[in-house]
């Protein structure tokens, strides 16, 4: 009868620990650390210019910094600036401050492996859009 007991209480300290093992932190988390380029197009003035993101990751908190060049100077006013946001499981949400115009967007994107996509709203009265980028 003892080593029955003992048996159970073996697997239920075994059993146990599995299971605290497998509810550590959130690892579902897409690691979007990198320099992202690709495309964006302003809705405002219909033009599309590239653009170039860089990220850095903190567990889910991101920072960074972003370029576009459009063909037109003056096209566009989402410029160049600062990002900073968090990542939940693939999907990103960003609040971006352009230091060229002083515009202010909300972002929000999906990351897939080397893919990073989505569209962004203005905050402070300018143009918003989408963009589409790989690493």
């Amino acid at each position: 009868m003892r080593r029955i007991t003992q048996g159970l209480v073996l697997l239920l300290v075994l059993g146990l620990s599995v299971g605290l093992m497998s509810c550590g932190g959130d690892d579902d988390d897409e690691d979007i650390s990198g320099v992202f380029q690709g495309t964006i197009t302003d809705n405002g003035t219909g033009q599309q210019g590239s653009i170039t993101v860089s990220i850095f990751q903190n567990g889910n908190n991101l920072s960074g910094s972003y370029t576009t060049l459009f063909g037109a100077i003056g096209a566009s006013s989402i410029g160049n600036g600062n990002l900073s946001g968090v990542i939940n499981g693939s999907t990103v949400s960003l609040t971006v401050t352009s230091s060229t115009s002083g515009c202010t967007y909300v972002v929000n994107a999906n990351v897939d492996d080397d893919d990073f996509d989505g569209t962004f709203v203005s905050t402070s009265g300018c143009q918003g859009g989408f963009f589409d980028t790989s690493r």
